[in-house]
């Protein structure tokens, strides 16, 4: 019998991904830290130690596969372990496993995969691609051979895919821990093992793992090339913390940059009664209906303490579960919605507007200027330097604070990317109804004119508004056409 040689050795950081075992990896997170030269080499090792395994390794484009995944494996694959079929774009094995070399860039290719089976599927540069597909290629992980099977994916931050990979792997908790995730359906109810199965009736788990890595890991990367560490550091400020620092909270096209959780995120507290509130929604049926909750402190900053984002409800139903959610010690100065609440249906002679009036809950029009509108977003989210009087100590702050327990928000506005047909417009995302729904409520509230606090601690800047027409007690509020 002949010996093959394997012309790798592993640096510590690709040792721990190729010794994981988790049903999800995702391995990476910064440039330079390795991640093609893992992959490729663990899923020799896997069609190797399984025979009559199959295996699909998937980047987004033709080209990127044939440079990196393709151009690789000619290259350092011996030729004594299998061959490669240049027109179906996939490796046999002697021992009768093979390995898929696919790209998935458009909607189209769900037709490809109907049917097929595999034990191991990886993503190279997973927030390239969208969650969708990454979710409908979990189907086709099975098989009839008692294979452990898993999704093993790299990445750097940034993408059209970097909040759901976040979301999926980084956000659980810690790296390099396992984490056992309860699988839920689109509302998030958890899903349970079906009758017949071994675990039916138990609810169905994954486990997940984060494998951080940069450039630092590679140490033959940095030595054999010691100016890519220097261009990664020389980079822009997003990029670099990108690439170099694999920093989550930033990437490429980030609408919000300044979001900072440091800043932006508080912890819960009471609002006190005589704080100013409001509600703001965006209407929705498969795309979720939004309704937040913000208080307004009598210095200026507004407060979203409250959140609600839930599809396929009705019109009835929504304004129901508007009305569960709005404690009945809460007085809110309006309710600001998006337009379409005002769209009548074919079959119906009402609006939702008029079904929200019918259940006490009136809604005033939008502004649903968006550039104007996303403008000032920004300038509730922009961080300012404050000095504290009492200790003289700085610190950073911003006009608008997101209660902790708003996970939603939290995740959605940072998530905001440049519409690349229309920079100074937010691109359409899966997760733009909060932000929206924000985007009303900034445009309801008047601009404070320089060194002046913003409405609701200036009652002349509400429109039609005198000061001798107010009063310090809220049941005395006059009602002003337009708001009620």
């Amino acid at each position: 019998m002949s010996r093959v040689v394997i012309p790798y050795k592993p640096q510590p950081r690709q040792q721990v991904y190729h010794q994981t075992e988790a049903d999800e990896i995702l391995y990476g997170g910064a440039a330079g830290g390795g991640k093609s030269e893992a992959t490729i080499w663990d899923a020799l090792k896997y069609a190797m130690q399984y025979p009559g395994s199959r295996q699909i390794i998937f980047r987004r484009t033709y080209p990127d596969l044939k440079r990196s995944i393709i151009a690789r494996t000619l290259q350092v694959f011996p030729k004594e372990l299998g061959k490669y079929n240049q027109s179906k774009y996939e490796w046999t094995f002697v021992n009768g496993s093979v390995i898929e070399l696919a790209y998935w860039d458009n909607d189209s290719n769900y037709t490809n995969y109907q049917g097929a089976e595999y034990d191991v599927i990886r993503w190279e540069e997973l927030t390239q691609f969208e969650e969708k597909w990454y979710l409908y290629m979990l189907s086709r992980l099975r098989g009839s051979k008692p294979f452990p099977r898993s999704v093993k994916s790299t990445t750097n931050p940034g993408g059209v895919g970097h909040t759901w990979v976040k979301k999926r792997f980084v956000s659980p908790g810690p790296a390099e821990t396992v984490h056992r995730i309860r699988e839920t359906d689109d509302e998030g109810n958890t899903l349970f093992w079906p009758e017949g199965t071994p675990l039916a009736g138990e609810p169905i788990i994954r486990s997940r793992i984060f494998i951080p890595a940069t450039v630092h890991d590679n140490q033959a990367l940095v030595q054999s090339d010691p100016g890519y560490l220097a261009r990664l550091l020389a980079l822009p400020d997003i990029e670099r913390k990108q690439l170099l620092e694999g920093d989550w909270d930033v990437f490429a096209g980030q609408y919000f940059g300044e979001f900072s959780r440091a800043v932006h995120v508080v912890d819960p507290f009471e609002i006190p009664r005589e704080w100013k509130k409001y509600r703001a929604l965006d209407e929705g049926y498969t795309d979720p209906f939004v309704c937040l909750w913000i208080a307004l402190a009598p210095d200026g900053t507004g407060y979203l303490y409250r959140e609600l984002a839930q599809t396929k409800l009705l019109t009835s139903e929504q304004v129901e579960i508007t009305r569960l959610n709005s404690p009945v010690r809460e007085r809110y100065e309006y309710n600001v919605a998006d337009t379409s609440f005002w769209n009548k249906a074919k079959t119906e002679n009402i609006t939702p507007a008029e079904i929200f009036a019918q259940k006490d809950v009136p809604l005033i029009q939008a502004k649903k200027e968006r550039v104007n509108g996303w403008k000032r977003v920004r300038e509730w989210l922009h961080v300012t330097d404050e000095v504290d009087w009492v200790t003289g100590n700085k610190y950073k702050t911003a006009k608008l604070k997101i209660f902790s327990t708003c996970v939603k928000a939290i995740e959605a506005i940072p998530a905001m990317m440049h519409d690349p047909r229309k920079v100074e417009d937010v691109a359409a995302h899966a997760l733009d109804h909060i932000p929206d729904a924000l985007r009303y409520w900034v445009m309801s509230q008047p601009t404070a004119a320089k060194g002046e606090k913003p409405w609701g601690a200036n009652p002349e800047s509400l429109p039609g508004g005198k000061r001798e027409d107010f009063d310090d007690e809220d049941d005395d509020l006059p009602e002003v056409e337009g708001f009620w």
